[in-house]
């Protein structure tokens, strides 16, 4: 039950757009402001969030951890409090009822307030390389390449095609080196060319 003195709002800092959904797999916080405008001091001992079912709140997806505050806010006085929670990347895809609870107490009695109550997607994890739509885009590649060559044989222009392909891999090449063979007598006395014993000036 929540106490009627108190105005108690949530805020999400930084780049987190609320209306396109939360990312999963990144630390997030939701910021409590806190407003006591009673004639007593309450004491705000802890917050507490968590995911439930989109059309069945009292179906719990998961609980976050309980972060334990302990502040006192004296009448007419305001405070903030941060609550830190990551959603699960196995998440993904669909959509809960996010709760966030703070817990507070006067001199007398107990009461929560629950200062975030509402449905949110949860998205992909920020700048993850998503395999399966790459491979389901490589096999769309192929499926279109193997449609063009199929278009390309029935039109007859494939040999035409392969021929330019190999003729251009084929300039690539190096040409094999022309070895000069010598017969037998050349290759003899090819260590004695330019010399007396060659020109027969020798014994």
């Amino acid at each position: 039950m929540a106490n009627d003195d108190i105005d108690a709002v949530a805020i999400f800092p930084g780049d987190v757009d609320v209306s396109s959904g939360f990312p999963s797999s990144r630390p997030m916080k939701i910021l409590l402001g806190f407003r006591n405008n009673g004639e007593s001091p309450v004491n705000v001992t802890h917050i507490a969030g968590s995911l439930n079912a989109a059309n069945s709140f009292a179906f719990y997806v998961t609980n976050f951890t309980t972060v334990g505050v302990f502040t006192t806010v004296e009448p007419g006085k305001e405070a903030s409090f941060e609550y830190p929670f990551v959603l699960d990347k196995e998440l993904a895809g669909h959509s809960f009822r996010l709760a966030v609870t703070a817990f507070y107490a006067d001199e007398t009695e107990s009461y929560a307030s629950t200062f975030y109550n509402r449905t949110i997607a949860v998205n992909d994890p920020v700048g993850v390389f998503d395999t399966q739509t790459f491979v389901v885009k490589l096999v769309l590649l192929a499926l279109v390449l193997a449609v063009v060559y199929a278009g390309l044989v029935y039109a007859g222009a494939a040999p035409a095609l392969e021929k330019q392909i190999k003729k251009a891999l084929g300039k690539g090449k190096k040409q094999p080196k022309q070895v000069k063979k010598l017969n037998k007598a050349e290759d003899r006395d090819e260590w004695l060319k330019g010399t007396a014993w060659k020109d027969g000036k020798g014994q």
